[in-house]
């Protein structure tokens, strides 16, 4: 049926001249538009919404005819930023995870893969989401890597790479435009990607912690329209007064609903530049607490009145990125709902898209088809030259029976500062056995581009003993080593290396607990439940060894990101991530 025809009877079936396809009966509609809650039957044809009350259906009997029994009818949900990648688990199994929870659309940033396989890792994304209930629609990752002067990447994209892709279907915009300093002070490579977004008439995300005042302006009138990183509530007040995006986030690591909350309670409503988003969220986070359903309860907790919090997780995703079929129950928009009996508990018990049941009770009612791809098979920890203890050792330079180092440290608010440690120097080596608060933290190029590899200090870990070892390093996602004792550092690089990525723990030359990610490094194809009881058995052996098993996981996956105030680790080094410079070991030099 061509599109003027199925409009036609879709027409015919709001009229009642032809049989609606589902009419859910007996609902309480909660309208994003007018902020009201009223009875109201949904009647369907097409995969589209064709009457939404209020009152009775009036027309004649549907072919399918469900009741609500009286539970709210809420717009199916919109998560506006989240990285898939970031949820170990393939598309297919974010998919599956986040549907029973009432998340019917999300917009992707696929730059986590993206750094890994380049532009096949973003067609990736595509292409295994493509046959998928769940909406995906991607941006196209502006910072592969994030700072290429200070890090290496699987690939680097230029404005070449940025036009391809925003040519594709269901490529809707630039992701989060995370140099923030190269976008303000107009660096050559930022200027061209958001000149060839530009020139696409493409929606710009923005990630600009910290950033205020005139920088800030100037961030803006380069072109990003939007801000997920804000952590101060006046730093969130100028945003959305400047009309910025501010996508409030509940992720695995952070949150800022206890800022909004009270804002939004003053004023009564959330502003429309106002959506909301997860980021990253972790799979035993999504398995136990929620996904988008989550962000609106915790927004709810925090002072949001319910339909203000259904509103910016609904309607106002759908506005930003301009997707006019989506965002609330209304003729004429996509039958993308959720069925709940409360709505500040908002605990989803039926999720419709176009029209269609596909969970009930948190338990799928459709069969999610998965689309082989060799990305899925194939081992993308390519380490050349092979690692060896010598990398992981510090060697002193001539005459030195002491040295003073830099020292990255690990703040409890996720920022990292500077410091420095003067340590022994031992046949030849620089040794920390003396500082339990200390350990080594190496950068492995793992992309088989260069085979950089860098030491540094790093404090604020605890780890006491043993090593850990990951493949998820945002952005760059190379091979991350952090120990006190070299040889169990090594055998947890080889370990990585032979299954194909993903986050392992050793102690005493023995690997305690190992969680693979063969799809790049970062994702698995195992379910949300089987990923959620290895990351549990990960935790617990992380703790053995000192690491604290939320935090510190979070510290040696952040790491390596060279956009997070203040200094950070990556493949050349120490960074610093203001200065974007690298800077020496060594406390004297530099």
């Amino acid at each position: 049926m061509n599109d003027m025809e199925a409009v036609r009877k879709r027409v015919l079936a709001a009229r009642g001249e032809v049989p609606l396809d589902t009419l859910i009966a007996n609902t309480r509609l909660v309208n994003v538009y007018t902020g009201e809650v009223y009875p109201a039957d949904i009647g369907i044809s097409g995969g589209f919404v064709v009457f939404a009350g209020p009152g009775r259906w009036p027309g004649p009997a549907p072919l399918q005819r469900i009741s609500a029994d009286g539970k709210f009818a809420v717009p199916g949900l919109i998560d506006c930023h989240v990285h898939i990648e970031s949820s170990m688990m393939s598309p297919a199994g974010f998919a599956a995870a986040v549907l029973v929870r009432g998340t019917t659309t999300v917009v992707t940033d696929p730059h986590e893969i993206g750094n890994v396989f380049g532009i096949a890792g973003v067609r990736y994304m595509l292409d295994a989401t493509e046959k998928l209930p769940l909406r995906v629609f991607v941006q196209v990752p502006s910072c592969v890597p994030a700072v290429p002067s200070l890090e290496t990447a699987g690939a680097q994209f230029g404005a070449a790479e940025v036009t391809e892709m925003l040519g594709w279907d269901r490529v809707i915009g630039l992701a989060e435009v995370m140099d923030y300093v190269g976008v303000v002070q107009q660096s050559a490579r930022m200027r061209t990607i958001l000149e060839a977004a530009a020139r696409k008439h493409a929606i710009i995300s923005g990630h600009c912690p910290g950033v205020s005042g005139q920088d800030l302006a100037a961030y803006m009138v380069a072109g990003p329209t939007s801000d997920h990183e804000s952590g101060a509530a006046d730093e969130l007040l100028e945003k959305l007064r400047l009309g910025m995006v501010v996508e409030g986030r509940v992720s695995s690591f952070s949150e800022s609903m206890s800022l909004l909350g009270p804002l939004v309670k003053k004023w009564g409503a959330a502003p429309t530049n106002l959506v909301f988003c997860t980021d990253d969220i972790w799979p035993d986070d999504l398995f136990r607490y929620g996904h988008m359903d989550r962000v609106v309860r915790e927004a709810i907790d925090n002072g949001f009145p319910p339909v203000e919090a259904i509103r910016a997780a609904t309607l106002h995703g759908a506005l930003r990125y301009g997707l006019t079929e989506l965002g609330a129950v209304a003729p004429g928009k996509r039958a993308d709902l959720l069925l709940a009996s409360d709505l500040e508990s908002l605990q989803v018990e039926e999720v419709w898209v176009d029209g269609q049941r596909v969970a009930r009770h948190g338990e799928l009612t459709v069969e999610l088809s998965k689309v082989p791809s060799e990305i899925e098979t194939s081992n993308s920890v390519v380490v050349r030259p092979p690692l060896s203890a010598k990398d992981l050792q510090l060697a002193a330079r001539p005459g030195h029976a002491r040295e003073r180092l830099r020292v990255v440290v690990l703040e409890p608010s996720g920022l990292r500062g500077l410091a420095e440690v003067e340590l022994p120097v031992v046949d030849g080596m620089v040794d920390l056995s003396s500082q339990s608060d200390l350990c080594w933290l190496a950068v492995v190029e793992r992309h088989g581009r260069n085979g950089n590899r860098s030491l540094s200090l790093v404090r604020g870990l605890e780890l006491r003993e043993g090593a850990v070892a990951s493949t998820v390093a945002h952005d760059s996602h190379n091979l991350v080593l952090a120990g006190r004792s070299v040889d169990d550092m090594l055998l947890a690089a080889q370990h990585l290396a032979r299954i194909g990525g993903g986050v392992c723990c050793v102690r005493a030359g023995q690997v305690l607990a190992s969680l693979p990610l063969p799809i790049a490094g970062l994702m698995s194809p195992l379910p949300a439940e089987e990923m959620v009881a290895k990351l549990d058995s990960l935790r617990a052996a992380l703790a053995t060894l000192g690491l604290h098993p939320v935090r510190g996981l979070a510290g040696v996956f952040g790491l390596a990101l060279p956009v997070i105030p203040h200094f950070g680790v990556t493949d050349l080094g120490t960074v610093d991530v203001d200065k974007q410079i690298v800077l020496p070991v060594w406390a004297d030099e530099g």
